[in-house]
Order: C-alpha cells, then sequence, then structure tokens
C-alpha cells in the first residue's frame, strides 16, 4: 500500500511540474499582434547568404532590424527586431535585402501583424461628456462658427507677418544658417564610431534620399530599394551611402573616415 502511494505521489508531482513549465516558443511561429510604436521580435530560420534590413525610406510604415544572427546547419538563423507605424498585416520577408542591395527570391513568408492602440468604434473622445445644468443660447453649430471666425480675424495679421516662402530640402531662410552638411555631420560621425541608433539611421537615410529625390529629379513615390541602389553607384551620392553600410559591420571606432569630404556634395555653394 505504502508503495502505491509513493508511485501516486510521484506521478502527481511530475504532472503538476509539466502543467507549469511555460512552452517554448519556437522558431518560425508567427507572434501576436504587436502594437503601434512597440517594438515586436521574430525568430526566424532563412536559408542562402546572410542578409541585411532593407534601408528605410519616406514613406515607410514599419522598420526592422536584424538583432542577432546565428548559424542553424546549412541555413542561418535571424533575430529580427520591428517597429510598426500604420496597423495592418506585414511580410517581413520584403523587408530583407542582399548584401548588395538586390531583394531575395527564395524567402518564404514571415508574416507580423500591427495592431492600433484605440478599438475600431472609437469615436475619437478621450473624456466622457458630462451634461451640466449651464447651456448656451442657439446652436451648437453656430457657436462654433461664430468662435472660429473670430479667432480667424484676430490671427490673420499674425500669419501675414510670419508667413515665410518654403526653401528646399539642405537649405535655410538665411544665408547665416547652418546648411545640410552641418546638419548631417553629427548624424555621420555617429555612424561611423557606431553609436548611431535605429532612429538616427532613418532619419540619416530619410535626409539623404530626400536631397537626391530633390537634387535629381526623382519621383516621390519611387520604389525605395531602386533609389538606394541608384544613389549607392552615383558618383556624389554613392560615397556616404557606402560608408554607412560599411561601418555598421565594423566594430565600433575603427573605420577611418574623411567627413569632411564625404559631406562636401551637401554643403551650399559659398
Amino acid at each position: 500500500m505504502n508503495c502505491r502511494l509513493a508511485r501516486l505521489g510521484l506521478l502527481a508531482a511530475v504532472t503538476c511540474a509539466g502543467l507549469a513549465k511555460a512552452p517554448a516558443q519556437k522558431t518560425n511561429a508567427p507572434p501576436g499582434a504587436i502594437p503601434v510604436g512597440m517594438e515586436g521580435s521574430r525568430m526566424v530560420v532563412l536559408p542562402g547568404d546572410k542578409l541585411e534590413a532593407a534601408p528605410v525610406g519616406d514613406k515607410s510604415k514599419i522598420i526592422l532590424r536584424i538583432h542577432d544572427v546565428f548559424p542553424h546547419g546549412t541555413d542561418k538563423r535571424y533575430d529580427l527586431r520591428y517597429f510598426g507605424f500604420v496597423p495592418g498585416e506585414y511580410d517581413l520577408a520584403k523587408f530583407l535585402r542582399h548584401a548588395d542591395g538586390t531583394a531575395p527570391t527564395n524567402l518564404p513568408p514571415i508574416p507580423v501583424r500591427i495592431r492600433g492602440i484605440l478599438p475600431e468604434d472609437h469615436d475619437g473622445m478621450l473624456i466622457d461628456e458630462e451634461a451640466g445644468d449651464f447651456t448656451l443660447p442657439g446652436s451648437y453649430t453656430a457657436w462654433l462658427i461664430g468662435l472660429g471666425v473670430v479667432w480667424l480675424l484676430a490671427t490673420w495679421p499674425l500669419f501675414l507677418l510670419g508667413r515665410k516662402k518654403k526653401t528646399p530640402l539642405g537649405q535655410v531662410d538665411g544665408d547665416d544658417g547652418p546648411d545640410l552638411a552641418a546638419r548631417l555631420r553629427p548624424l555621420v560621425e555617429q555612424a561611423a564610431n557606431g553609436t548611431l541608433d535605429t532612429d538616427g539611421r532613418a532619419r540619416l537615410e530619410r535626409m539623404i534620399f530626400s536631397y537626391w529625390r530633390e537634387r535629381l529629379g526623382l519621383p516621390e513615390d519611387g520604389d525605395v530599394a531602386e533609389l538606394h541602389h541608384q544613389l549607392k553607384v552615383h558618383d556624389e551620392a554613392g560615397p556616404l551611402l557606402r560608408g554607412l553600410e560599411d561601418w555598421l559591420h565594423r566594430p565600433p571606432g575603427t573605420a577611418t573616415v574623411d567627413i569632411p569630404a564625404l559631406l562636401a556634395p551637401y554643403r551650399r555653394p559659398e
């Protein structure tokens, strides 16, 4: 009898331990929906040569970075991190590139989902409207129109006084303000030292792409990957973009960079 009770106790202990253990996350298993603006992670095994995250464009709805890469037999296991700015479903495979900038064609889908913070049926009110005893005479719409007219009449002279002509990207209103080269320099120095974070790199690439789109007369809605490849081989735009890719694969602080020469195309003519 005692032996039988001991067996039952041991079986119960093993069963409870198995129930208490959390299931391990499987590689390639799609994660749950990630809120807008929050970082999500995805661990996937992919074939072929080592891949890189595609450059970020002005209208990118999602930012992807590769946190780490591990060998996995003849394949590679990637620790992917991503931020979404617009709710929806995305395929992270479309945001990966080969080292030469070309898009891979043999990747399986890597689906992720970005969800909004507010419910779909939200009416836009941030606080509950409470009914009070005080009411204004006349229509609520009429009061809004009247206040709008008063506000417009009061602010119109200030608008005319402060109105300034728009200047192209890379220029400033006055001759004494910093040019694009001066604004790019802190970001380029951080990138060369290996201290530029993901947001800083995205900002730097947006400034460079916008500048060359305007200077070369390229369409605003063109393909980002094609624009990146086109600028990499450009005589003036190429050195800085190729330098950014080289610095990301070097140990921090080991790159030898002539920053004034790289920023020469971005300086305002004397």
